[in-house]
């Protein structure tokens, strides 16, 4: 095998082979170097059975490619031919698989178009015993590798770290995956656990998180569509969008981008998350839900234009999405105006910013997004990072203080001077919108009465007013911090004992980390103590 090694090694060294991860070729070019001949049969019933029959008169071996007719030695007859019981080894069959399922030996169509291919994608536990083969195999007989990227995953293990196996009875039937939750889920929740490097634990709870985010985009794109009844449809400019919009598609453009690198380079974790960061947060949680201030607010020349955008982001979107939910999206977007989004993308002309794609057919065949420079946007990016940090500690602050989510704040904020924090000024209705805040006040101190949290550029106060219950909230943190004093009292005993001088660091390490965030709780609560 040492001539045949020689050849996958060198085409290795020569660039014509890339593993993905690159850390899998040193386990290649090991077993290579290092290459030993095999036994090729097996003793079980199915596979290939070895060409060899046995004269069972004079001894003889007879080789042959058809079944022979007679003894090539004393001449007797087929029923006097007994053949090989033995098959061979299912790694010496499967190394032919790359060409010979094309039709090779012959030189048909098939094997001129479809060999080699661009990838192979599977298992590291089979990188010599069916990787390595194939390469030895193409190389031999058709004189060209039968793959250039080989991208290496991991294995699908229980919950327990088991591999999956009958003998086990710990596998998962994707048939029953998909009956329960969608294929989509099944392919998404895969995509989303599949790190490099890494083997991938589930079980059949994990693909809820693949069927929830399905969900979200179906549910999205219900209330969007929702949206145009009664409204125009109207080709919409760059020079027509909001600041909210130009965020939006930076948004866009980042995931775009980091989609779109992670899967050319085989990560595909990597592209799933991107695409779950973008459509449920940004999307759905922020984008769409500040755009229900046009539709409450807006004429109806606003309505239509923000309908329009959103559809136009949506259209992209979908796009951006169907690699990792193919079902979901396609479904959705045959549901689209897409004539009548193309149209008025024709009649918008050439824009910098939104989609000029007129395609209006199946998803499947759509173009991928690209990425478009004139979305980048860093001081709008900045801007919406500062709101969307200030409407987080104002839901933090209902949250820490046990509030009613439907009861309406009052808050101030204190700004400082030509930060980038000067937005809220100019977004108070998104503000009250996002974090249900009933007024806003703009202070230069800190008020009376008052639990604050800090921001970028900003200080943030909960007014406790007549809408709020003292007392029950002084009793609240008072009883809070009683049980985090309990929490540290019961570290403090464990890390000053027996505990610390034998346990493993890393579990001390986490005993430690538990006291700390205990107290900074006491620490944060008391501070809201004293604010009341």
């Amino acid at each position: 095998m040492k001539p045949l090694a020689d050849k996958a090694l060198a085409a290795w060294k020569a660039g014509d082979l890339k593993f993905f991860p690159q850390k899998w070729e040193n386990t290649y070019s090991h077993w290579l170097e290092n290459i030993r001949d095999w036994c090729v049969s097996r003793q079980i019933w199915w596979g290939h059975r070895i060409p060899a029959w046995y004269c069972q008169k004079c001894g003889e071996i007879i080789v042959s490619r058809t079944n022979p007719e007679k003894c090539t030695k004393c001449g007797c007859g087929a029923e006097d031919l007994k053949q090989d019981e033995d098959v061979l080894d299912t790694w010496f069959s499967s190394w032919l698989w790359p060409f010979s399922t094309l039709g090779w030996p012959q030189n048909t169509s098939d094997l001129d178009t479809f060999y080699p291919t661009t990838a192979l994608v599977t298992a590291y536990d089979i990188i010599f015993f069916w990787v390595a083969r194939m390469i030895m195999a193409g190389l031999e007989f058709t004189g060209k590798a039968p793959f250039h990227d080989i991208y290496i995953h991991g294995l699908v293990r229980d919950k327990q770290g088991r591999k999956m196996s009958k003998s086990l009875g710990n596998g998962l039937d994707p048939l029953e995956i998909i009956d329960m939750y969608g294929a989509d889920a099944l392919k998404f929740t895969l995509s989303y656990m599949c790190a490099q490097g890494q083997d991938v634990l589930v079980d059949k709870d994990s693909f809820k998180m693949g069927s929830r985010f399905c969900n979200k985009v179906w549910n999205a794109s219900r209330y969007i569509l929702g949206n145009l009844e009664g409204r125009n449809l109207v080709p919409v400019k760059d020079s027509d969008l909001t600041e909210l919009d130009k965020w939006i598609y930076a948004c866009l453009n980042r995931a775009v981008e980091n989609a779109r690198a992670a899967f050319e380079s085989y990560r595909y974790n990597d592209a799933a998350s991107a695409l779950y960061e973008y459509f449920w947060n940004d999307f759905c949680d922020w984008y769409v839900e500040a755009t229900k201030l046009s539709f409450k607010n807006g004429d109806d020349a606003e309505k239509d234009r923000a309908a329009s955008v959103l559809l136009n982001v949506m259209e992209e979107s979908l796009r951006l999405l169907h690699p990792c939910i193919p079902f979901v999206t396609e479904e959705i977007y045959g549901k689209l105006p897409l004539s009548e989004i193309a149209e008025n993308r024709k009649k918008a002309g050439e824009q910098k910013i939104i989609s000029n794609s007129t395609y209006a057919d199946l998803l499947v065949d759509a173009p991928y997004p690209e990425v478009q420079e004139g979305r980048n946007n860093e001081e709008i990016t900045k801007r919406f990072e500062v709101l969307k940090e200030l409407i987080r500690n104002i839901r933090g602050l209902r949250v820490e203080c046990g509030l009613d989510p439907a009861s309406k704040l009052h808050v101030a904020v204190k700004i400082i001077a030509g930060s980038s924090a000067e937005v809220i000024k100019e977004k108070t209705d998104m503000v009250e919108l996002l974090a249900g805040v009933r007024q806003i006040d703009f202070v230069d101190n800190a008020p009376a009465k008052s639990i604050g949290t800090v921001g970028t550029g900003f200080e943030a106060f909960l007014l406790v007013d007549e809408g709020i219950n003292t007392e029950q909230l002084k009793a609240r943190f008072e009883k809070e911090i009683a049980e985090e004093e309990a929490v540290v009292k019961k570290s403090e005993a464990k890390l000053n004992g027996n505990f610390a001088q034998h346990a493993p660091a890393e579990v001390v390490q986490a005993e430690r980390d538990k006291m700390a965030e205990s107290q900074r709780r006491i620490e944060k609560l008391s501070g809201y103590l004293k604010s009341l």
